[in-house]
């Protein structure tokens, strides 16, 4: 099992990192427009006093600030602020020439026929822009100090609230399961799912002990009939017999080796056990032999054969595991095929069969020819079985169909 890209721990880490980036920028941000604010409004509140002064006068007097002034027209401004001034806005705040600043404000005066501007040039006055550089550095190391700070605090809490599903995740990777394990941890989210792994853990135990003991049975059970069938054809086939009943005898006696074979194989397979070793087949005989031994099932039925293959073909596989796929097969197209012919043909690339289908045969998927047919006679485990042992001999199975015909494709696995 790899590892994933980003851990949840170090995800925990960035949230709280990027939260404290956001939380120290807006902070900051505001904080800048906050002071810009309260500067400027102190200037505002200034101009509208002396405005205010100024009305209470029957003429115009001097200002008290001396960094005001008044003027009877935008004509009569400094020349760097009557480059800016923009007469037709509401814009009250302009930067001059050699780091001067004004501020300005116009009010009606009785003794003057046209508005009057107060200005006042504030650049003596000005706290926050002389400071701002320092400001600004003062910002920045308190953000990253915050940052450092919520990268120590999320790393911390990462740790401590992901180390029981660390711990978890190990146990279920390792499959290091005990009865009992779900109480080593915490009564939260993290110890309901433990519990739910325990509760399913046990359950799948007690089903594989189930398995076992049944595999375990009913080989005993299965093997021991065999044994009995197996003695009588040896002790029957000792005695004289016309050709025809001592051909019977000798299929009966090759049968029940098979079944042993296969129940040998299938116990196997349901233990996760060693296979056995891979031997040189003839695939020509083999396949020869199984259409021998299947043929009754073909008896009564329009249905014609034709196999051709290959007689050079030679497999390195376990004979007994291929014997199982091929049989299952054929059984299956000998047992429903339509009415026709049956192609089977092989070469040193792949197996194929072919046999025509019935209408009501024909699945929507095929996906559901590994089912069970309505109208069989078995258990359906056929295809399936035939499905896990490709998976285990490294044979490609595909199944394509087209109009009534269906070819099941077996591949060989390539050296």
């Amino acid at each position: 099992m790899h590892k994933p890209a980003r851990s949840l721990g170090q995800r925990i880490v960035w949230a709280c990192v990027i939260l404290a980036l956001l939380c120290a920028s807006l902070f900051s941000f505001f904080n800048v427009i906050f002071v810009y604010t309260v500067e400027d409004q102190f200037f505002r509140h200034q101009l509208m006093d002396e405005a205010k002064r100024q009305l209470q006068q029957p003429e115009l007097v001097v200002p008290l600030s001396a960094a005001m002034q008044i003027f009877l027209s935008p004509q009569d401004f400094p020349a760097d602020l009557q480059q800016q001034f923009e007469p037709n806005t509401r814009r009250t705040e302009y930067s001059g020439l050699e780091g001067r600043h004004y501020h300005i404000r116009s009010f009606i005066h009785p003794s003057a026929k046209e508005p009057v501007w107060l200005v006042a040039e504030v650049s003596s006055q000005l706290v926050v822009r002389p400071i701002r550089d320092e400001m600004f550095l003062l910002y920045g190391i308190s953000t990253l100090m915050m940052v450092l700070l919520a990268a120590a605090l999320g790393f911390a809490l990462a740790r401590r609230a992901t180390r029981p599903l660390t711990q978890l995740a190990e146990l279920v990777q390792n499959n290091e399961f005990s009865p009992g394990f779900a109480s080593a941890f915490p009564a939260n989210e993290i110890g309901v799912l433990a519990e739910a792994l325990e509760q399913n853990w046990l359950r799948v135990q007690a089903f594989i002990a189930r398995e076992q003991a049944f595999s375990r049975d009913a080989s005993h059970e299965l093997r021991t009939p065999l044994a009995v069938i197996q003695s009588s054809c040896e002790l029957l086939l000792a005695q004289q017999w016309p050709a025809e009943q001592h051909q019977r005898l000798e299929q009966i006696q090759h049968s029940s080796r098979q079944m042993n074979q296969l129940i040998s194989t299938l116990l196997a397979m349901s233990r996760e056990q060693h296979l056995g070793q891979t031997e040189t087949i003839k695939l020509a005989v083999l396949l020869e032999q199984l259409v021998l031994d299947l043929s009754p099932l073909l008896e009564g039925k329009n249905i014609e054969l034709e196999l051709q293959v290959a007689p050079d073909v030679q497999l390195q596989l376990n004979p007994v595991l291929l014997q199982m796929v091929l049989t299952n097969l054929l059984q299956n197209a000998f047992l429903h095929s339509a009415p026709g012919t049956i192609f089977i043909s092989a070469d040193s690339q792949q197996l194929q069969i072919q046999n025509p289908l019935y209408d009501e045969d024909q699945p929507t998927e095929l996906t559901a020819l590994f089912a069970k047919g309505r109208q069989s006679s078995g258990y359906g485990l056929g295809l399936g079985i035939v499905q896990r042992l490709c998976q285990q001999t490294r044979l490609d199975l595909q199944l394509h169909r087209v109009e009534q015909r269906l070819t099941v494709s077996l591949i060989w696995p390539q050296l």
